[in-house]
């Protein structure tokens, strides 16, 4: 028995962690370098509105991440954030076990689309102080996400990925001696 099994938190786990695939085409697409399509993820982990905080945190922590979409069909309807459910619910004594995940997620979201140069992408994230961005087909369906990460270990300019994350980190820390 592995020390894994010994985990009683294991158990109420249902199945594995959903894994995000590396930065494939999007179906029937040829990705071009230098675009958002090339170095996006594209095995992406969501979630429902009508989910629990608790059941939100439960799959960040299971797919290690700390930024869902939250869609319904395939189209997004905003985005949870490890920060939100803490700021928002945790901050303000909500019981996670029943408040919503529709009831603390940021609905103006900033999406990427496939056909964005990264540069597009960098510029988005750091006009919107953000570090990930869904990514929308032509018919506003959810297809994948880019991330300062997936920018920083795929993107051509691996340095302007590095200029981007320092501002949105700037403008977060102005944004909160506000």
């Amino acid at each position: 028995m592995s020390p894994q099994d010994k985990n009683p938190q294991d158990k109420k786990r249902k199945g594995p962690p959903q894994r995000r695939k590396g930065p494939q085409p999007a179906r029937g697409r040829r990705a071009t370098a230098g675009t958002v399509e090339a170095v996006m993820v594209t095995d992406v982990v969501t979630v429902a509105p009508s989910a629990t905080l608790a059941e939100a945190a439960r799959t960040m922590e299971r797919g290690n991440i700390g930024m869902l979409p939250v869609v319904e069909g395939r189209q997004v309807r905003g985005v949870i954030t490890d920060r939100d459910i803490v700021v928002r619910a945790i901050a303000r004594d909500a019981d996670l076990s029943s408040t919503r995940v529709e009831q603390c997620l940021t609905k103006d979201v900033v999406c990427a689309h496939p056909n964005w140069s990264t540069d597009q992408a960098m510029k988005a994230m750091a006009d919107a102080r953000v570090g990930r961005l869904p990514v929308v087909d032509e018919t506003d369906q959810l297809i994948g996400v880019i991330t300062l990460s997936s920018l920083a270990f795929r993107a051509p300019e691996q340095r302007e990925a590095l200029d981007t994350s320092k501002e949105v980190s700037r403008r977060s820390a102005r944004a909160g001696e506000r």
